[in-house]
Order: structure tokens, then C-alpha cells, then sequence
């Protein structure tokens, strides 16, 4: 028997609903500080990756060195950091993100604040309905 911790209705651009994208709310905490902010569900990035303006706005603590990733928008640099995400009811301890100098164009278009990327979604459970444009996330037990 699974208990759904997340059930999302898709209601948004129709552009995401073109494409099949998801944009769900999840909340960021740093020390004292939290705020609920726009990410992307997408299970081809590796790293979860939040914008330089959330880092701003929770006075997130980044690191100084950086690293450069490739995806599918070309190249970035990015710098790490370690805060708690929630999804719901589904919080995830001093997860470590990236940061980026600033996300894509696309991104900062539809108002996308950050990427929910394989190192948290490995740890969930995803149903997603398109033609009734739900989705359902539920934490594993065990994950690989």
C-alpha cells in the first residue's frame, strides 16, 4: 500500500503542458530563513540547481569555489551549497545544490527558480498522469 505524500495538478503555461513539463513549489530553509519557490521537475539533470537570486533572497551561504557543468542549454558555471528542501511534507536535510550564475534564458522566461534534478528525485517515487495532467510523488523506502 503506498501513501501519496505530494498530489500536483498541472494548472499553469500552456507551453509546460505542450512540452510536458512540471513546475512544482518547493520550499527552500537556510538557518531561519525559508521561501517556497518555482522548480522544474527534470529527470535528465543530474544536480539539483537553484538560481543566484534564491541563493540571494534565503542569504544562502555558497561556496567559493566553482565548477562548470554542460547541459542541455550549453555550458555554466556553478558554485555549491547545502540547505533543506521540502516538497510537501517531504524534506530533504542539508541537500547539497548547485548555484547558478544565472539559469538559462528559458528558465528565468516561465519563472523556473531552480531544477529538482536525480540526486533528490532518486529518492522519490514519481507517477505522472499526463492526459489528466496529474502528478503524484511519494518518498522510497530504499533507493539506489
Amino acid at each position: 500500500m503506498s501513501v501519496i505524500l505530494v498530489r500536483k495538478e498541472f494548472v499553469g503555461d500552456a507551453t509546460f503542458d505542450r512540452l510536458k513539463l512540471w513546475v512544482i513549489p518547493v520550499t527552500t530553509k537556510f538557518e531561519e530563513r525559508s521561501h517556497t519557490f518555482n522548480f522544474l521537475v527534470d529527470t535528465g539533470s543530474q544536480r539539483t540547481v537553484i538560481d543566484t537570486v534564491v541563493s540571494k533572497i534565503i542569504d544562502l551561504k555558497v561556496g567559493r569555489e566553482s565548477v562548470e557543468g554542460v547541459g542541455v542549454t550549453g555550458k555554466e558555471r556553478y558554485f555549491s551549497a547545502k540547505l533543506n528542501l521540502e516538497i510537501g511534507p517531504i524534506s530533504f536535510l542539508d541537500q547539497n545544490v548547485l548555484v547558478a550564475i544565472s539559469l538559462p534564458g528559458i528558465y528565468s522566461r516561465y519563472q523556473i527558480d531552480g531544477i529538482l534534478g536525480a540526486d533528490v528525485l532518486q529518492s522519490l517515487y514519481l507517477k505522472i498522469d499526463y492526459p489528466k495532467k496529474l502528478l503524484e510523488i511519494e518518498r522510497l523506502t530504499t533507493y539506489y
